[in-house]
């Protein structure tokens, strides 16, 4: 798969790496959110990847929006990059396989909300900074991080991280709880690979139930999210995983998960 903005892979595991590249800072434009929309399409759909890690550089992994662009294309312009954006994150939030987001260098704006709508966050320590500046060009962050923010670290919390607009080393992110793991800058993709590939050999229809169960339930009554975990237990029932994991355990063996 060629992109213009992105460079994709993806290893033995089953764990596909996409790479942000538009230097020096991978800012998104147009044109790049729309390819990253295509992206994830891609991801979704491939069989032979069963976890994503997504990463930048050292430098950054994104500055978020380009300021310039956005100034000459005004409002239409914009208008449609939040569009293509919302779009985009929910589709990785929802989308059956697991996401990591492994962030090397710095990570603001769209580019924080982009790691946000992963399922988890790797960051290195350094001097690295991870934030959401937009209030002081006067905006808002609009790709969905009003709604996921506060269901991660609190309201109180969230509404004093968007409204000062700072940004914070990898270590007062972890104390937030913005990111979930800190490890040298050298070791963060590695360190997601290894997640990631710990999923991958899973018992992938389970887990991708977890995680919609997990999604779902901010939305759900009790008795809806009781009725939907029932209703999933009895589809992973029915895999093969579910067969194989229940043989291995008898027979006091390592199980090997097919993902089906």
């Amino acid at each position: 798969m060629k992109y213009d903005f992105f460079e994709m892979s993806k290893d033995e595991s089953g764990v596909g790496l996409v790479r942000l590249h538009r230097p020096p800072v991978n800012a998104f434009t147009l044109d790049m959110a729309k390819e990253l929309e295509r992206l994830v399409e891609d991801v979704l759909y491939d069989d032979g990847i069963k976890a994503v890690v997504v990463t930048g550089s050292p430098k950054a992994f994104s500055a978020g929006a380009d300021i310039e662009m956005m100034r000459e294309g005004g409002w239409p312009y914009l208008k449609e990059l939040v569009a293509v954006g919302q779009r985009t994150f929910e589709r990785i939030e929802t989308m059956p396989k697991v996401v990591v987001a492994a962030i090397e260098g710095h990570c603001l704006g769209g580019g924080f909300e982009f790691a946000l709508a992963c399922d988890r966050r790797v960051m290195g320590a350094g001097r690295g900074r991870i934030g959401l500046p937009e209030v002081k060009l006067g905006l808002i962050p609009a790709w969905g991080t009003s709604y996921r923010l506060p269901r991660l670290i609190g309201k109180s919390k969230a509404l004093d991280f968007m409204i000062r607009g700072d940004a914070v080393v990898a270590e007062e992110a972890l104390q937030l709880g913005i990111v979930d793991e800190v490890c040298p800058q050298e070791e963060v993709v590695e360190r997601a690979m290894g997640y990631a590939s710990s999923i991958a050999g899973g018992a992938l229809v389970a887990i991708a139930s977890i995680k919609k169960l997990i999604h779902d339930s901010f939305e759900l009554s009790f008795g809806k999210a009781l009725g939907l975990e029932s209703s999933l237990q009895e589809s992973v029932h029915q895999t093969e995983d579910f067969k194989e994991g229940l043989s291995a355990f008898l027979e006091k063996r390592r199980p090997v998960f097919q993902g089906k």
